[in-house]
């Protein structure tokens, strides 16, 4: 904007100084310069703003409290300690993300309705964050936000996620039309209209899992991300900016006391238990769980996920893979859900699993094959159904593979009393005061104070909608 009023500046004293006549001096003296109609405006130099916004709300305090809160993340002091120990407050959370992102989005959609390809990407942040707020509120404004109406309804969860998905199929639709793309800014993708559609139909896939529409998850993750360069990654700038690093690196660079083991490295998170069990003939994690390790109390020497150039995960072709092992599994039948399972660990084996730092490190992911499914076979040592015995192997990749993402946490409160304890991942508690885990968040303390149709709020530990079914 200083530019712009730089710019008006140096062309008013070009005109009075070429001027040739007293007329010509005053002609125009009450248009102000700096008067830029919005109209004017190119929308495209403001979609870094929304797509930087939608970042900040994957990868901040939701991607924290979901690894604290699944045995991946233990806090060891200040606030994550706090925060591990299920003590979080309507202060804790907000609705920012409405001004943020729906309000920039809804204004570059006006100001480019020619745009098709703006028009899709916007639709992909409305879905990403309407998505997101849905799955850890239950209801929630979505219909009437950023509108004329004062006091926007709660909508119904299960109204969101249709209204998500409608948002995802507008998107598709503009992309898969957009022929000659042109774009001003695009931090996530540059411009890539490939990139966006399979991001598009993954976060499809995503939503119909969470809502148990299988059949619907699969046919839509075969039509996402088709490789990791198309995954959709915070991708952190090499530069002085402090808020341009690894959000992770930022956390434990201020001593705040986010780790995958406790303070003197003795006792190490649920997680890394669990890889270490997983660990077989056929599976080395030495390199993925190195790659994991957070040490806060040396932060500047993190080189795995907490370092400050890692780029962090929100939308990914591993997420994808896991999405078509899981429904396809349950829609297509046994060899489907394992070819896909196996599609994610050749990834893995090629060096998904770290970063180059450590994929030098041990580490295998063979192929599975149907015998290691049969009862007691290698991974049926509880004598499951073939079927139930791969779902859970799924369920325990994605839960890996997950982390610092919301798949953890998502998939934990989906199977919870669903009666589908056999396949479910036994999380412990992380102390003694509770008796049951968080199923959702408390929704924000000024929404609920400003919002006449803001409901009671029904606490951490009451299943959303959709979960409790």
């Amino acid at each position: 904007m200083k530019k712009i009023k730089s710019l008006a500046y140096t062309l008013l004293s070009v005109c009075i100084l070429t001027a040739t006549s007293c007329e010509s001096l005053v002609d125009g003296i009450n248009n102000n310069p700096n008067d830029i109609a919005t109209e004017d405006i190119d929308a495209g130099l403001y979609m870094n703003t929304p797509e930087l916004a939608s970042i900040e709300i994957q990868r901040g305090v939701f991607s924290r409290l979901c690894a604290l809160w699944t045995g991946q993340l233990i806090g060891v002091n200040q606030y994550p300690l706090a925060y591990y120990n299920y003590q979080v407050s309507q202060s804790t959370f907000s609705f920012d993300g409405y001004q943020s992102v729906i309000t920039q989005t809804r204004f570059i959609q006006q100001q480019a309705p020619d745009n098709k390809l703006y028009q899709g990407m916007t639709r992909v942040m409305e879905a990403l964050l309407f998505g997101t707020y849905a799955s850890f509120y239950g209801d929630i404004p979505c219909s009437e936000v950023c509108s004329d109406v004062e006091y926007p309804k709660f909508d119904a969860q299960e109204d969101v996620f249709k209204y998500v998905q409608d948002l995802l199929d507008n998107a598709i639709e503009y992309l898969e039309n957009e022929t000659s793309p042109t774009y001003r800014q695009d931090y996530i993708f540059s411009g890539s209209v490939e990139k966006w559609l399979e991001n598009a139909y993954t976060l499809k896939a995503r939503y119909y899992l969470l809502t148990k529409e299988y059949a619907n998850a699969y046919e839509a993750a075969l039509k996402g991300i088709s490789s990791d360069d198309n995954s959709m990654y915070f991708v952190p700038v090499d530069d002085d900016l402090t808020d341009n690093k690894n959000n992770y690196y930022e956390l434990n660079t201020l001593q705040q006391g986010l780790s995958t083991s406790d303070a003197q490295g003795v006792e190490q998170c649920f997680m890394f238990d669990l890889m270490d069990e997983r660990s077989n003939a056929k599976t080395d994690e030495t390199a993925r769980k190195a790659y994991y390790a957070m040490n806060p109390a040396d932060a500047t020497n993190n080189k795995g996920l907490a370092a400050p150039l890692e780029e962090e995960p929100i939308i990914t072709y591993a997420e994808n893979l896991l999405i078509l092992a899981e429904a396809g599994a349950r829609t297509q039948g046994f060899s489907t859900g394992l070819m896909y399972l196996n599609q994610c660990r050749a990834y893995l084996d090629e060096g998904g699993c770290a970063n180059d730092y450590y994929s030098t490190l041990s580490h295998s992911y063979e192929a599975y094959t149907a015998d290691d499914f049969d009862k007691g076979g290698l991974l049926n040592a509880n004598s499951l159904v073939p079927l139930r015995a791969l779902l859970r192997e799924i369920i325990i990749e994605r839960y890996v593979t997950g982390f610092t993402t919301f798949m953890p946490f998502d998939d934990a409160r989906r199977l919870r009393g669903a009666g589908e304890d056999d396949i479910a991942i036994d999380i412990p508690l992380n102390t003694t005061a509770v008796t049951q885990h968080p199923e959702r968040f408390f929704y924000p303390e000024e929404e609920m104070q400003s919002n006449i149709n803001a409901p009671e709020d029904p606490g951490l530990y009451e299943p959303t909608p959709i979960n409790a079914q």
